[in-house]
């Protein structure tokens, strides 16, 4: 019975290395057909990242610092392709896949900042347009409670200063 028991724990043991270096090799030896999808995929996200640094409407200095992340992305992309040219896939699928995954926490950087930009403005042109509509109902209060009575008041003194004339041969009104 220990003699089956040890069978099967080397048996384990040796099935167990078999799979852990089969995966190794699968990780390790990457095609070029990935390498090269994966380099195209980074330059996309690039791209995509630079348009919409570009459409970032006003620049502070948190700009500075992304800039310079997309210029590190920009270098492992060069780097990728070089390797790629080189002949050495593994490499060049790792240093994509680097590049891809700092582009991609780059545009969520850039599209949390320009979602806050959006939100502060929204705001802004909130409370302007609550102070505006309450500036408004002061003025209607103003003038309902000061300006329209002062001005019956003055059509009132300027309507009684009125007379009536009539011609004495005629009877018509001047």
């Amino acid at each position: 019975m220990r003699k089956y028991r040890k069978i099967i724990l080397i048996l384990s043991f040796v099935g167990l290395i078999t799979i852990l270096c089969n995966q190794s090799l699968i990780v390790q030896g990457q095609t070029e057909q990935q390498a090269s999808t994966a380099i195209q995929e980074a330059d996309d996200k690039l791209t995509y990242a630079l348009e919409l640094l570009e459409a970032i409407p006003r620049y502070d200095g948190d700009i500075r610092s992304i800039i310079l992340q997309i210029d590190i992305a920009r270098q492992l992309i060069k780097e990728a392709k070089d390797y790629f040219t080189n002949s050495s896939f593994t490499v060049s699928y790792q240093k994509a896949i680097t590049a891809t995954s700092e582009l991609d926490s780059i545009i969520e950087e850039i599209e949390t900042k320009t979602h806050n930009q959006n939100q502060n403005k929204i705001i802004v042109l909130s409370i302007v347009g609550v102070l505006s509509g309450f500036a408004a109902i002061l003025f209607s209060i103003f003038f309902i409670s000061k300006i329209y009575p002062w001005y019956e008041k003055k059509k009132i003194d300027e309507y009684s200063k009125l007379e009536i004339k009539y011609d004495d041969l005629s009877g018509d009104v001047k």
